[in-house]
């Protein structure tokens, strides 16, 4: 049966204050927390082989809940692409395993710089052609 998970890896929303105090390596992004995904990959087992990542870029303005409310964005690029969950994710202890627990967080560390990445891109793009 098809289901959907939401995990939003970060935990909360980004803030200027939350980013500073991170360190975060990121740019426009928080750390993520792997934990969430890997407590759904072992849940799902066998049942999931992929995940979406869903990627939301504003590259005029960091948008606020009145701007949604008001129609005050004046441009929102989605991104998604599929992304093959590695088998051996599927099976074992995050919580006990540290060998798997570092595979995963680096599996995520890698999604969240290639994240990072597609919104500095996006952004930049958005904005030379609107400068155009």
């Amino acid at each position: 049966h098809p289901a959907t998970l939401l995990n939003f890896a970060e935990g909360t929303r980004i803030t200027p204050a939350k980013h500073a105090a991170q360190e975060s390596p990121y740019r426009h992004l928080l750390r993520p927390k792997a934990g969430g995904a890997a407590l759904i990959m072992a849940s799902m087992g066998e049942r999931l082989h992929s995940l979406l990542d869903v990627t939301l870029v504003y590259p005029h303005q960091r948008p606020r809940f009145r701007d949604l409310l008001t129609g005050g964005i004046r441009e929102v690029i989605v991104h998604i692409r599929e992304v093959a969950i590695p088998p051996e994710f599927l099976h074992g202890d995050y919580a006990s395993d540290a060998q798997l627990r570092e595979q995963i967080q680096g599996w995520v560390r890698e999604l969240w710089e290639s994240k990072d990445a597609l919104i500095e891109q996006l952004t930049r793009e958005s904005r030379v052609a609107a400068a155009s």
